[in-house]
């Protein structure tokens, strides 16, 4: 377990997450809560959609680093590929690295980034049963196949849902119920990226090697 000691002893790297929008940060504030509670976490909701990215990206990290010149930063991007295929539209996570190294941004250990495929609703999908619940949707009307495989379907597709039990789906605080309601653990057992993200940082937690700076 990643634990941070008293001031002047050993202190553990800082896992510092970047995230889109509100919604992805509600959503990994319960990732932390339910399977990183452990680990020295912070999350920031800095990038507000993908325009200009590597960009808002650089900024994040320089302004965490900026106000936290006492602490070893790893960074991950928690980004969504907003399609099934490809990659996250404008994202380039070497010239990145290659910035934050050219700027002798020394703290920053590590830079890697967590992809949802399409998005974050996507990921959701893989409750579809605790979905079902939470619109309490008749027992005879929940077809858990419906949505399978979720990285097939999208934001849009949970909206219609939504409103079929008329209801309504919208991002944000406004959607913070709905993801208190999400089995994580499900969702983590479903979603290898996510699964393996969450791997990365538990694995990552006690790494002191700068491997940005190492050569």
């Amino acid at each position: 377990m990643a634990k941070a000691h008293g001031k002047g002893n050993y202190k553990t790297p800082i896992s510092l997450l970047l995230v889109e929008g509100t919604t992805e940060e509600l959503f990994y504030e319960r990732i932390k809560s339910v399977l990183l509670s452990d680990y020295r976490i912070t999350i920031r909701r800095n990038m507000e959609g993908l325009f200009n990215i590597n960009k808002k990206v650089i900024n994040a990290i320089y302004n965490y680093c900026q106000e936290h010149e006492d602490e070893q930063v790893k960074v991950y991007c928690c980004l969504d590929r907003e399609s099934r295929y490809g990659q996250v539209p404008g994202w380039d996570i070497k010239m990145v690295s290659k910035h934050i190294v050219e700027q002798n941004i020394t703290n920053v250990l590590s830079i890697d980034e967590i992809i949802a495929t399409q998005q974050i609703e996507s990921w959701f999908l893989y409750d579809i049963k605790g979905i079902f619940v939470f619109l309490r949707t008749p027992k005879a009307k929940r077809n858990i196949k419906a949505f399978c495989p979720p990285e097939k379907y999208s934001y849009k597709d949970l909206e219609r849902l939504f409103r079929r039990y008329d209801k309504s789906y919208n991002k944000g605080q406004t959607g913070k119920n709905l993801i208190n309601h999400l089995d994580i653990d499900k969702i983590v057992s479903g979603c290898r990226e996510l699964r393996q993200g969450i791997e990365k940082i538990k694995s990552q937690a006690n790494d002191m090697t700068n491997h940005l700076f190492s050569k």
